[in-house]
Order: structure tokens, then C-alpha cells, then sequence
């Protein structure tokens, strides 16, 4: 029997907003992502899970807490659930990373990796703990329906490496906007089938 995985990217944060690098820095969650979450969990109502996880932030544990909710189950927090470490520039707005050093916005802009800062998480790295935690969450609730919620950068790492899509290849479909959906079935083998990907259907109106 196959395992069907919603992955979800949390609601807009004050962070996003100030177009700062949310990566372990938690920050709460904006008014136009209280919104957000209620849409979405509009959007996946009718859905009976049975396992919640997120990352140990706020921000991706009050995005599926109404969902919770609704189906009566506790969230499990793991940490390598979470967002890309951004080392020494970790919580920084662009414009105070630009001042420091602009290279490094130049080269997400030409190749969709944010590299270069000191004692940053690499990306490799961020795309192994995703896969590795995802495998376990899959082998333990083997046959149900898991809805994970984690991070832009995160979840963009773990689709690519089981796509085997490189960085700075097909931006658009694999953008995680906040709230996105990405529906995943996994059969007994281990192999994944895309139902959906980067789905924003449920706040389009509002990003008008």
C-alpha cells in the first residue's frame, strides 16, 4: 500500500516580508500568513491524517496546528526538518547581507543557491538530512497519510535531489511559495510519484 506525504512550506513570516534569511532565526507569523492559514487548511479539510510533523520552529508548527486540530493528533517536531543554517548571516536582511558581501545575492540570482557565507549549512547537506528524516517518517507511518511542514530552501533540496534536478534548472515549477503544497505518493519500493508540486492554488486570489 503506498504512503501519500503532503510536504508544506510554512505561512508568510515577518522575516519573509522584511526579505530577511529565515533559516534557523524564528520569526512570527505575518497577518497576511494568519489568512493563509486558514485557506490552507480549508484546502486540505476534507483529508484524514494520520501523522503531523514539522521542523521545531513556530512558524512551521502553527501553519498545520489547525489541521492538527481538526484531526485530533499531536505534531512531532524534528529539527532536521528545518530551514538551511545561514551561518554568521543567519536572521541578516538582504540589503545588510548585499552591504557585506554582494556577491553572494549575484550568485543566487545566476544560480539559485545562496552560497558563500561563513559557517553556512551547505546544500548538499540540507538535501541529505531532508531525505534521510523523510525516509525514516515514511518507513514509520508506512500505508497513511503524513503531512510534513518545513521550509523554502529545505523542501526545495530534498524534491530536487530525489528528482535529481539541479539548482539552477526549471526555478519556476520547484519555487516554494509559503503555503505550497506538494502532494507525493511513495510505493513499498521506495519510489516516489509527483501528484503535485509547489501548489498555491488556495492563495492565489490573495497574491494578486
Amino acid at each position: 500500500m503506498n504512503t501519500k506525504i503532503y510536504l508544506v512550506r510554512h505561512a508568510e513570516t515577518v522575516g519573509n516580508i522584511e526579505n530577511r534569511l529565515t533559516g534557523k532565526t524564528d520569526f512570527k507569523i505575518s497577518e497576511r500568513g494568519k489568512e493563509s492559514i486558514k485557506l490552507l487548511t480549508k484546502k486540505l479539510s476534507n483529508i484524514k491524517f494520520d501523522s503531523f510533523y514539522s521542523s521545531i520552529t513556530n512558524r512551521t508548527m502553527e501553519t498545520i496546528e489547525p489541521l492538527a486540530h481538526l484531526n485530533k493528533k499531536e505534531i512531532v517536531q524534528l529539527e532536521e526538518l528545518g530551514e538551511m543554517d545561514f551561518g554568521e548571516y543567519d536572521g541578516m536582511t538582504w540589503k545588510e547581507v548585499n552591504r557585506i558581501n554582494p556577491l553572494i545575492k549575484l550568485n543566487q540570482i545566476e544560480t539559485n543557491e545562496i552560497v558563500g557565507i561563513p559557517k553556512q549549512e551547505k546544500m548538499e547537506d540540507v538535501a541529505e538530512r531532508m531525505q534521510k528524516c523523510i525516509s525514516k517518517i515514511i518507513n514509520k507511518n508506512r500505508g497513511q497519510i503524513v503531512i510534513i511542514c518545513s521550509h523554502g530552501v529545505s523542501i526545495e533540496a530534498f524534491l530536487r535531489r530525489i528528482l535529481n534536478v539541479p539548482f539552477n534548472q526549471e526555478r519556476k515549477k520547484f519555487c516554494q511559495h509559503n503555503t505550497a503544497i506538494n502532494e507525493l505518493e511513495v510505493n513499498q519500493n521506495g519510489q516516489y510519484n509527483f501528484i503535485r508540486m509547489s501548489d498555491i492554488s488556495h492563495i492565489e486570489k490573495t497574491l494578486v
